[in-house]
């Protein structure tokens, strides 16, 4: 019976993440694409800057200006796509 309890609390936890982002934006701001990815704001910094660095880390991003950063949803989840291991 607790093991069925757990499963049910698991699942339950899944579809509250699952609702959270479907309510993100198109656009991302790196507070939400982390949210989105699992991540860290922290992790995203680091890729974007390796990305710049020539690398091809992290998902594609949108510089708009010197303070706004932008991650369009659907890049990130093809890249997150791209990654896919079978």
């Amino acid at each position: 019976m607790e093991e069925i309890t757990q499963e049910i609390r698991a699942l339950r936890d899944e579809v509250r993440a699952l609702q959270v982002k479907q309510k993100l934006p198109d656009l991302m701001t790196p507070a939400q694409c982390a949210e989105y990815l699992n991540r860290s704001e922290e992790v995203l910094y680091l890729w974007r800057k390796e990305r710049n660095a020539g690398a091809q880390s992290g998902p594609p991003f949108l510089h708009i200006s010197s303070r706004t950063i932008l991650y369009d949803r659907e890049d990130v989840l093809d890249w997150a796509r791209s990654h896919r291991v079978n």
